[in-house]
């Protein structure tokens, strides 16, 4: 691994560290501000799928539509968040990998857990980030996550992974 290989990938976890904290901390308008203005946020419905314009997706939300999304989660009376649910998400064996375009492809792995009302819900699977280098950090160009049960029933989903 060269020195520059290892500076990325270091920025890069850092970044993802970053990310998740502001989720679990509920700063839903920091976390959107680290998306390009095209940007996109997709969770597949299907393992392996290539098209989620053409099939059911979990969620498939360009920026304004995840603004929306954030306000909704925000509001004092969002009646689907009640009681706030307790959030903790890791983020491990992080890949990245510089493309000829100046973009760089990250691989992560997750675990999300979720406590509400005496209840907890576990999510794993992978993150799969398209970063934009900005600044000395970094803008997400694209946000996928592949979750291991996406095929499974997961009731309401409120929390964004």
């Amino acid at each position: 691994m060269t020195a520059d290989s290892l500076t990325l990938a270091r920025s890069v976890e850092r970044f993802l560290y970053d990310e998740v904290r502001m989720l679990d901390d509920g700063r839903y308008d920091a976390w959107l501000a680290l998306f390009d203005a095209d940007a996109i946020y997709w969770v597949p419905a299907e393992a392996g799928q290539t098209d989620p314009l053409n099939h059911v997706s979990i969620i498939y939300d360009d920026k304004p539509v995840l603004e929306m999304r954030v306000e909704r989660l925000s509001h004092p009376r969002v009646y689907a968040m009640e009681p706030v649910p307790k959030v903790t998400r890791l983020v491990s064996n992080v890949t990245a990998e510089p493309r000829s375009d100046g973009l760089c492809d990250v691989d992560s792995a997750f675990v999300m857990t979720e406590s509400r009302g005496g209840e907890s819900r576990v999510f794993s699977g992978r993150y799969r980030h398209l970063l934009r280098p900005v600044d000395g950090g970094f803008r997400i160009r694209s946000k996928r996550v592949d979750l291991m049960d996406c095929d499974s029933v997961h009731g309401l989903i409120t929390v964004i992974f």
